[in-house]
């Protein structure tokens, strides 16, 4: 099968627009404070601003498109939202340089465009330098390492210092594992966090911070019914320092630097309270650590860093997370002063040469509007307009490409303001234009399933294929054709199919649809001295010229399984139908009866579908037409031939003749084809116009297995010639009800039916039969 795809490859080329992000829609200015006594290199700063109206209507629902920059507009900062809500943030700002004495360097912007898709937050990166962070708006760290804390009785509270934290009820704590094999305590670093509570109540077994290790020594800050002791311990002694300046039932900042010899301590404003010497020094041991054991009270931005922070870096996180509404002013929006221009594409593809292609252009403005449009179509052409209003979504803009190739359409839109922007699109035009095809209707038609579909123009169509259930089943050579008889049908069958309209330059295909299930249980002809047929999916009867004589109309009723009659096998009789119509008089010569058994792979499939474990290979040669006399089934002389279709399908179709109406079906007998059968008479003695069907006439079937002509005459018992019928069709089956040639009852007594067969007076089969009026 021979497929076409079509790649439309999108280019941005954005128009640098000086001091701005890109062309998202809002900023605002962001002022914040000076560092405390120095600068600061790589400083996390954390801004919260609450309730902003503009950040509500402006920004996504989750905050992801919020972004920063330096004061140029341009340069990204790494960020972490910690929080965000209708329009109330809190976010970690990774700061180059947070300047002592420079108002710029302090400046930032924070954009925000909730038509942006993405997140724009890069957490790992504002946490460089440091081990672990753990927020406590959740249990997660927020640095690359990806440490996770456990609680054993701690309860998340959404009111911490910044954002959520957890509180402690006086048993369980919050622990981590091994810090990722990070070696923590490292030789040199620092520990923050803020808590509060009632310290002075609390006896030293109620610990804030312990990291721990077996046989190693260790650092923690606990209560000691008084100040806080920020300790050293190894196995044999200990180094602390007492805590000056904790206020109790208040927020309070507790930092401790250390290296292989001494332990600093500085709490709230971050002035340095002291320093303890270690008498062992500390050394890289991979420790665990429990965070508020048996603790009451709350724990909030708990840090570990690798590096150990001078005075005025913790003094400013002091000022900077104690009060950060008060460390930082919010300017007033700003808007975007260029076209948000998104993109440019063919409202339809693919696109085709010849045709005039419409072109949509997504982009408005801010401010003011688009003074213009110019369009550079990639084939030596340019269009410039002036539409001079804010958004030219709806807008279409046409172009006709002459000849198949890729061009690359480019697009500059410019502002009233006079700032510019650029998309550019790559496209393919087919030589043509590709129709799908279309509408795909079914009709259960008496030899199969008509499918029906449309398309717009068969123009430059190579063919047609029809797919059913994923395979192909035919191919239509005939484009101006918009009908297919699928003949493969199992009575019962359901499919979906689908259509390809095959070019030579590719395809272009329909939608799926399914038909119904094929189950017409009755149809219907008329015939007459021109003969005649009527066909459903499982048997066809026809009627060759001047076999019936004069107009009549004959139904076929699918009946399986009425009439049982069961034979040496085991096995019923299948795909029964019942003829009946107003034929009686009227049939001169011999009707065909034909039966179709569908077979997939050689697997026959009858109605009812019941009936399995048959093939064609094995046999074929077992089953023959048989007539149901009203109480047992008669074989009749059957054609057997095997009408090979597509994709391994087959009908394994019987043939035998017949010259009345009446109940007929599919036998199966172990003996073989009723070919090789005896002359069969059922009535010998038969009573015409009784009122029973079985009884009323002679019925005689007869081997015709060459299915030559037969000719048949009817003697009384002085030698004359009562009757006489000559079939050109062949025939198998014969019945007489007693009407002489002259269109009269003949008169009882005894007769001699003669059936010569293909000519052969020397073999005609004798039979003796008595009527009895």
């Amino acid at each position: 099968m021979k497929k076409i795809y079509f790649a439309v490859f999108l280019f941005i080329v954005k128009s640098a627009i000086a001091g701005w992000y890109s062309d998202w829609s809002y900023r605002k200015p962001i002022t914040n404070n000076f560092a405390v006594l120095g600068d600061l290199t790589n400083f996390p700063l954390l801004v919260v601003i609450s309730n902003d109206s503009d950040l509500t209507a402006g920004a996504s629902d989750n905050g992801f498109d919020i972004l920063f920059t330096l004061k140029n507009g341009t340069a990204k900062l790494a960020h972490e939202l910690e929080y965000y809500s209708s329009g109330t943030v809190a976010v970690w700002i990774k700061m180059p340089i947070l300047s002592v004495s420079e108002q710029d360097s302090n400046i930032i912007y924070m954009y925000y465009d909730k038509s942006k898709s993405g997140n724009q937050q890069n957490s790992p990166a504002v946490w460089n330098g440091h081990q672990a962070v753990f927020h406590l708006s959740s249990l997660n760290d927020s640095t690359a390492a990806g440490n996770m804390l456990s609680s054993t009785g701690p309860a998340y509270n959404a009111s911490g210092l910044v954002a959520g934290n957890y509180a402690f009820s006086g048993s369980g704590k919050l622990s981590c594992a091994e810090l990722n094999n990070l070696n923590f305590p490292q030789t040199a670093g620092t520990i923050s966090m803020w808590a509060k509570g009632d310290f002075t109540s609390q006896s030293s077994s109620k610990t804030l911070f312990d990291g721990y290790g077996t046989s190693r020594s260790h650092l923690y800050i606990r209560c000691n019914s008084g100040p806080l002791q920020f300790c050293f311990q190894t196995n044999a002694a200990y180094a602390y320092v007492a805590a000056r300046g904790i206020i109790d039932n208040a927020w309070n900042y507790l930092t401790i630097t250390y290296n292989t010899t001494t332990i600093s301590h500085y709490s709230n404003n971050g002035y340095f309270i002291s320093a303890a010497t270690l008498a062992t020094p500390n050394e890289p041991s991979n420790q665990n650590f429990d965070l508020g054991i048996s603790f009451t009270g709350n724990i909030d931005e708990v840090r570990l860093s690798s590096v150990i922070r001078s005075s005025n870096w913790i003094m400013t996180e002091y000022s900077n997370q104690f009060s950060p509404t008060g460390f930082c002013s919010l300017g007033a929006p700003e808007l975007y002063p260029g076209v948000i221009f998104t993109s440019i594409a063919p409202a339809a593809t693919p696109c085709a040469a010849g045709d005039n292609t419409a072109f949509t252009i997504n982009a408005h403005v801010l401010v003011g509007n688009i003074a213009s449009v110019n369009i550079s179509w990639g084939d030596g052409q340019n269009s410039v307009y002036s539409p001079g209003i804010t958004n030219i979504s709806a807008e279409s803009y046409f172009h006709e490409f002459t000849a198949r190739s890729n061009f690359t359409v480019t697009a500059v839109l410019t502002a009233s303001s006079g700032l510019a922007s650029t998309n550019s699109i790559v496209i393919s035009t087919l030589p043509y234009r590709f129709y799908n095809p279309y509408n795909i209707c079914f009709s259960p038609e008496p030899k199969g399933c008509l499918i029906k579909w449309n398309i717009t123009t068969s123009a430059n169509i190579a063919h047609f294929n029809l797919y059913r259930e994923g395979n192909l089943q035919a191919r239509i050579e005939n484009t101006s054709l918009r009908e297919y008889l699928d003949e493969r049908i199992i009575f019962g069958d359901r499919h979906a199919y689908w259509m390809e309209a095959v070019y030579p330059a590719g395809s272009a295909f329909s939608a799926t649809n399914t038909s119904a299930p094929h189950a017409v249980y009755r149809r219907e002809a008329q015939f007459g001295s021109g003969g005649g047929n009527l066909d459903t999916l499982i048997a066809g009867l026809y009627a060759p010229q001047n076999t019936v004589s004069s107009s009549c109309t004959i139904s076929m009723n699918i009946i399986s399984n009425i009439h049982t009659s069961f034979y040496e096998s085991g096995k019923p009789v299948y795909h029964q139908v019942e003829l009946t119509g107003d034929a009686e008089g009227k049939i001169r010569g011999g009707l065909v009866l034909k039966f179709r058994i569908p077979a997939t792979n050689g697997s026959l499939s009858f109605k009812p579908a019941v009936a399995d474990g048959y093939s064609v290979t094995a046999h074929k040669d077992k089953f023959f037409c048989a007539l149901w006399d009203g109480f047992t089934w008669t074989p009749l002389s059957t054609a057997v031939y095997e009408n090979r279709l597509q994709n391994n399908f087959s009908f394994l179709e019987l043939e035998t003749s017949i010259n009345k109406l009446g109940i007929y079906g599919v036998l199966f007998s172990q003996q073989g084809a009723a070919g090789d059968e005896p002359v069969k008479v059922k009535n010998r003695l038969f009573v015409p116009d009784i009122n029973s069907a079985s009884r009323s006439s002679v019925q005689i079937s007869f081997p015709n297995p060459e299915r030559a002509q037969v000719k048949i005459q009817v003697f009384d018992m002085y030698g004359k010639i009562v009757r006489e019928d000559g079939f050109n069709e062949w025939i198998s089956f014969w019945s007489w009800n007693g009407c002489a040639q002259n269109g009269n009852m003949a008169a009882s007594g005894l007769y001699v039916i003669s059936i010569i067969v293909g000519g052969r007076g020397n073999e005609a089969i004798k039979v003796h039969s008595y009527l009895l009026k």
